[in-house]
């Protein structure tokens, strides 16, 4: 339910941080909606305008500049420390801090899709039986303090409920078991091999390594690589439910995704037409929002071998209970557990692991 709308007068001085692609696609909104807008900080672009709007940077401002006024952020990524970026705006004297969270309550039904996690049109009252289901799933206090903090961030938008990012151990939790070695791993949206790299950080040994990135530019990157590894398997295809081509968005980026916008067309496999008899223990998906049609394309896989499974939940906001359910509703006798490695909640990760598979 979107919350009632704010209105805003000049007096009320609203200031807009950020003018990126997101935050100049709120900016536009906001004065197209006449929602009056007084400065845009941005350190990049200080001295310029937008709109006819003066931007600053924000140590322009901190001696008072920004007193008593409203800021929106105007940032939906992983890359930056919201948290952080809050205290700073409220010592340069900000009154009350929004994020895009907020963008109903001064535009309504608004236009601007950041993506992800972030959709205006996703109800959590109406999943709360949802989201009840999935803390029942979680194995430890820690996973569902961090669950009932990600709810409560993406409704109120307060940073105050943000959880902290675990930036230095993402599908190696410190505080978890570690996997019983050595690892025969399935990398799906294998990107650079980023993953890969941080288990070998970790100290875990590599048996055999089967990487899927569709993107060519990552693709070329990966299959340079010389991991560790007594097999290295890296091969250019999206993951899906089924064999089958689909259109891809390739920006070199770790944001590269089916879409039915993509201006390419790529081949996409299900893991169980290419993987026949390969012994796997370790499977690790971040498919930007198709990690539900490639597990569906791995189920038999999983029956068999029940490896631990390290999934993305955080491209849009029913993941979060959507995967765990597909996984429970499999009955392999899994224990559940979420963690966040990225800012503003992107990098929530769902750890489905056996005991069997664990060092002891």
């Amino acid at each position: 339910m979107t919350p009632p709308r704010r209105q805003f007068t000049p007096n009320d001085g609203l200031v807009v941080y950020g003018l990126g692609a997101t935050g100049q696609t709120i900016v536009d909104e906001l004065i197209d909606k006449d929602v009056p807008i007084e400065l845009i900080l941005d350190r990049g672009k200080r001295g310029q305008e937008h709109r006819g709007i003066p931007i600053r940077a924000l140590d322009e401002v901190a001696d008072g500049g920004i007193a008593g006024k409203t800021v929106l952020i105007g940032l939906h990524n992983h890359y930056v420390d919201v948290k952080t970026l809050d205290r700073d705006l409220r010592e340069a004297g900000a009154a009350e801090v929004l994020t895009p969270i907020n963008l109903p309550q001064l535009v309504g039904e608004p236009r601007t899709k950041p993506g992800y996690w972030l959709d205006s049109s996703f109800d959590y009252a109406a999943h709360h039986p949802d989201f009840d289901r999935l803390r029942g799933l979680l194995a430890d206090e820690a996973s569902r303090d961090l669950l009932d903090l990600i709810l409560r961030y993406r409704q109120s938008g307060s940073l105050a409920d943000c959880p902290p990012a675990s930036l230095t151990d993402e599908y190696t939790p410190a505080d978890l078991p570690r996997y019983a070695g050595p690892l025969r791993v399935v990398d799906c949206g294998a990107f650079t091999g980023v993953a890969i790299h941080k288990l070998l950080g970790a100290g875990y040994t590599l048996d055999t390594v089967v990487a899927f990135e569709p993107d060519p530019a990552s693709f070329a990157t990966l299959a340079s690589r010389n991991f560790p590894a007594n097999r290295t398997l890296c091969l250019p295809l999206g993951t899906w439910s089924s064999t089958t081509q689909l259109r891809f968005a390739s920006d070199g980026s770790m944001g590269s995704a089916l879409s039915d916008t993509g201006e390419v067309t790529i081949q996409c496999v299900a893991i169980d037409d290419v993987l026949h008899g390969e012994p796997v223990n370790l499977v690790k998906l971040d498919v930007e929002g198709a990690e539900i049609e490639t597990l569906k394309g791995m189920e038999r896989i999983v029956r068999a071998q029940k490896p631990n499974l390290l999934l993305s939940a955080y491209h849009t906001p029913g993941h979060l209970y959507e995967i765990a359910d597909l996984i429970a509703g499999w009955e392999l006798g899994y224990r559940f557990h979420l963690r966040v490695h990225e800012y503003n909640t992107f990098g929530v990760v769902l750890y489905c692991l056996r005991d069997e598979l664990l060092e002891t």
